[in-house]
C-alpha cells in the first residue's frame, strides 16, 4: 500500500547554506512520502492552478525558511496561504553563510518536522 503524505511542505531554496538545508530537508521528507512538496517558484509567480490545489488540500502546511527574513512564508502569505507551521533552519544552530551542510543536521530538522506534524 502506498503511503499518502500527511502534510504539505514548501521550502526556501535560497542561495545560502541555510537555503540548502531547507531545500534538502523538504526533498528528504517528500522522497520518504511524509510530505508532498509545494513549488515555491510557482507560488511566487501566482500560478493559480497550484495555489488552488494547495488551498484545497485539507492538510497542514509546513513552511521551511532558511533564515529570519522568511521569504517562503511571505510568498505564501501574498497568496492568502497563512495557516502554516513555520520552521526556520537557523533555529537549529545553523549560521547563515558559515555552517556547512551536513546530512546529520538535515535529519535532525526533518525529525523535528515529523514530530510537530503528528
Amino acid at each position: 500500500m502506498e503511503k499518502i503524505p500527511s502534510y504539505q511542505i514548501v521550502s526556501c531554496s535560497g542561495a545560502s547554506n541555510t537555503g540548502k538545508f531547507a531545500d534538502e530537508v523538504a526533498r528528504m521528507l517528500s522522497a520518504s512520502a511524509d510530505a508532498s512538496m509545494i513549488c515555491l517558484a510557482k507560488v511566487a509567480i501566482s500560478d493559480q492552478s497550484l495555489i488552488e490545489k494547495v488551498k484545497a488540500k485539507k492538510t497542514k502546511i509546513v513552511v521551511l525558511d532558511g533564515c529570519p527574513i522568511n521569504c517562503a512564508e511571505k510568498i505564501l502569505g501574498k497568496e492568502g496561504i497563512t495557516e502554516i507551521i513555520d520552521v526556520n533552519t537557523t533555529e537549529f544552530g545553523i549560521i547563515k553563510g558559515k555552517t556547512p551542510f551536513s546530512l546529520e543536521k538535515a535529519k535532525e530538522i526533518a525529525e523535528h518536522i515529523k514530530q510537530i506534524t503528528k
